[in-house]
């Protein structure tokens, strides 16, 4: 997660610095974007590919949707950690609203995830189970509000910062497939707090923060 932290800030630095020399670009009208996210090669549970596209339907208001996936989908080896055979796919719409300098946009996403979790526990019915290979289905559904700046640095390529808060549900379902011989916490590893979110079943909701870059090929011109 720090990997991913630093690589969102080096981004918005790079952006930041060439503000000065892009200009917003208002002849968008009917126009469409192709977007990539690179930063989703730093996400912290495995490498995802995302990309998406935006449409103008005029130089105010546009859609957007995308959607990422990785390699554990393809039957490719995925996961880091204690996580294994990882797969994972999400999507994301967006309807965005143009100013002459920035945009506002109303956001909805669905991930889901489906991966084997190795050495750690979960705590169904107010008791704590360990077991040493565990199925892990994890979804979310969630939206909010996003704050953002495109910049053209040349006639066709745009990039694209942005922040949010909002809202996201989680369910897992956890199914235990070997279990652990001691069922003490002292011959196990509590470690990574993020782990959290796979220690319980059914569903809760928190806040969802969005901080990010995107990078688009302006097609048409």
């Amino acid at each position: 997660m720090n990997l991913q932290i630093i690589s969102i800030l080096i981004l918005l630095m790079l952006g930041i610095g060439i503000t000065s020399q892009a200009q917003q670009d208002l002849g968008l009208e009917k126009q469409l974007l192709i977007k990539v996210s690179p930063l989703s090669f730093f996400e912290p549970e495995t490498i995802i590919i995302q990309g998406g596209l935006e449409y103008f339907f005029s130089n105010k208001v546009s859609i957007q949707s995308e959607i990422g996936v990785n390699g554990g989908l393809f039957g490719m080896p995925a996961g880091r950690g204690k996580n294994e055979d990882f797969e994972i796919w999400r999507s994301k719409s967006e309807l965005k609203f143009y100013s002459k300098k920035y945009y506002w946009a109303i956001d909805f996403f669905v991930v889901n995830k489906d991966f084997i979790r190795l050495d750690d526990h979960y705590t169904p019915f107010k008791r704590e189970i360990h077991y040493d290979r565990a199925r892990i289905n994890f979804q979310v559904f969630g939206g909010g509000l996003k704050f953002g700046k495109q910049l053209f640095t040349s006639k066709n390529i745009v990039i694209d910062m942005y922040g949010g808060l909002g809202i996201r549900s989680r369910f897992r379902d956890v199914l235990v497939l070997e279990l652990a011989e001691f069922q003490s916490r002292e011959f196990f590893e509590i470690g990574n707090p993020f782990a959290e979110r796979y220690r319980f079943t059914g569903w809760d909701a928190v806040p969802q923060l969005s901080l990010g870059m995107k990078v688009g090929i302006l097609t048409g011109r």
